[in-house]
């Protein structure tokens, strides 16, 4: 007998190791889901999740957690952060942040507190989160570049608008497709669980928005990322938005 089932029996409470597996083996489908999301965020979460069933935290102070820290780092890209190498933890403490994000739904089913609360909350800073984050990189680049007010304002614009899209268009998306009989996907083929797809859907993953910001720092490969990164995100939206229209319209 292994030393965790053990500790979970003498206990009276599921070890480490059974908690993790629990969530491994009910984990949601993967269709439709990047590969940052899916072989890293998720798996971090998960032993997140796992650490802490047994504790007094519940998903809510997870969510707050991950939001202090994605808000903090945002404020800090927005009136602090400069282009000493130091800023770079600015793209590593929002992937924390983000982990916890997966972690707290996660802790709530191995808990059993799953509640509308909950999954109103999450999605109210999510949504904040967007807004914050493309606000946060126009106040960077006016304050560290002498780039033309305009075209930053522009670019940041965008980014801000296809985000918003993509992410309130998926919400809804699910909701409506919860109430339908058979349930609604996306893409009739059924190759959202494709490795091919996650991949090709990596840009447009929030976990790399993350990582992009490691680049802070040298501001003109920051720059050159955040822009090829608005361009893909413009181009995803597009198709999304048309294949969840689609799939509406076979609804009605």
């Amino acid at each position: 007998m292994s030393t965790n089932n053990l500790v979970g029996r003498v206990t009276g409470k599921p070890s480490f190791a059974q908690s993790f597996n629990e969530l491994r083996a009910a984990q949601k489908t993967k269709k439709g889901v990047p590969l940052y999301s899916l072989y890293i965020n998720r798996p971090a979460g998960r032993l997140v999740a796992a650490a802490l069933r047994n504790s007094a935290l519940t998903p809510n102070h997870v969510t707050l957690a991950g939001a202090v820290l994605t808000y903090g780092a945002l404020l800090w890209l927005a009136f602090g952060a400069g282009t000493d190498p130091g800023s770079a933890l600015i793209g590593v403490i929002l992937a924390v942040g983000f982990i916890l994000d997966s972690a707290d739904g996660q802790l709530a089913r191995l808990q059993g507190r799953s509640s509308r609360l909950g999954e109103w909350l999450d999605h109210v800073l999510d949504s904040g989160r967007i807004v914050m984050l493309h606000g946060s990189v126009f106040c960077f680049l006016t304050r560290t570049t002498t780039l033309p007010t305009l075209p930053v304002a522009v670019l940041c614009g965008v980014f801000l608008f296809a985000s918003s899209i993509i992410f309130f268009a998926g919400a809804l998306f699910d909701q409506l497709s919860r109430h339908s009989a058979p349930p609604l996907t996306a893409d009739k083929r059924g190759t959202g669980g494709s490795l091919r797809r996650s991949a090709l859907m990596l840009p447009v993953d929030y976990g790399v928005t993350c990582l992009m910001l490691v680049t802070v720092p040298w501001v003109g490969i920051f720059l050159s990322i955040y822009a090829a990164v608005a361009f893909s995100h413009c181009l995803f939206g597009v198709a999304y938005v048309a294949k969840c229209f689609r799939a509406l319209a076979r609804m009605g």
